[in-house]
């Protein structure tokens, strides 16, 4: 029989092991810390736009609504890592427009339009909608929805 009676330093010295152990066990298993970054709300395609030309790169859109749960998908495991990665700043301008926002948005042909309305153009009838422009807005790419057998 083994007797689990110890004295209280040697008890102090297995109690800091198993911590120190448990904490060691539970660093390797947490996802290492992850740069925050953010996908920029776009107001103003057309300086989007501007700034695509001056770099020779094409506008990434995602149009978006509030409590879209298929958005934040699209948004934290496509276009969070693509930003965080830093492999495409110098590829791609990425940038997310809501259609349920009260404010009115600059197309890219300078225009001030409302985000529903900026929706109907750019025929983002489903939330999420990720629409690929050239500088000058026109449309080369588009993914309606997302397909992905987790969710």
């Amino acid at each position: 029989m083994f007797n689990f009676r110890l004295k209280w330093p040697m008890a102090a010295v297995v109690s800091l092991c198993l911590l120190i152990g448990l904490a060691g066990v539970a660093l390797a298993q947490s996802k290492p810390a992850q740069k925050s970054v953010e996908v920029q709300l776009s107001v103003d395609l057309y300086q989007d736009a501007q700034l695509a030309k001056q770099k020779g790169v094409p506008i990434v859109v995602m149009f978006s609504q509030e409590g879209c749960v298929y958005c934040d998908i699209v948004r934290e495991q496509f276009l969070k890592p693509m930003l965080r990665s830093g492999d495409y700043k110098d590829k791609a301008i990425i940038r997310e427009v809501k259609i349920d926002s009260l404010e009115d948005v600059r197309n890219f042909d300078g225009k001030q339009v409302p985000s529903d309305e900026l929706s109907t153009i750019h025929r983002a009838y489903l939330t999420p909608t990720v629409v690929i422009f050239d500088s000058k807005g026109k449309p080369y790419h588009r993914i309606l929805g997302i397909i992905n057998e987790y969710y």
